[in-house]
């Protein structure tokens, strides 16, 4: 009888965690990461990436070329690190942008 007890709450309990993990993965899959950056190392959309999807200033390791996916936030461009000095280009919140040639900007300022 113990046995069967057990294996009842282990069914319920397991049963839970499924309930609790999905709505958890749900939640994680409907909260969309907005708007990204893609900076390549190369020209033309060649060799090592960074992906910037993150709110607030990022420096860019490549300016060979990039990609912008507009989904809400606007990316604010600088020519210097850590988004000082003025703003050079702002990416826009909707649509999307790219330039195949190097670019002079260094950070990014993601706007959320």
């Amino acid at each position: 009888m113990k046995s069967i007890k057990r294996i009842a709450l282990v069914s319920a309990i397991s049963a839970a965690l499924v309930t609790i993990m999905g709505g958890a993965a749900n939640a994680s899959m409907s909260a969309a990461p907005g708007s990204m950056y893609v900076a390549y190392e190369g020209p033309g959309f060649t060799g090592r990436t960074q992906v910037i999807s993150t709110c607030g200033t990022t420096n860019l390791r490549y300016r060979g070329s990039y990609k912008w996916y507009g989904s809400g936030q606007a990316g604010r461009m600088h020519n210097q690190i850590n988004a000082r000095g003025p703003v050079h280009f702002t990416l826009p919140t909707k649509g999307n942008a790219q330039q195949k040639t190097v670019v002079g900007w260094k950070s990014i300022f993601k706007v959320c």
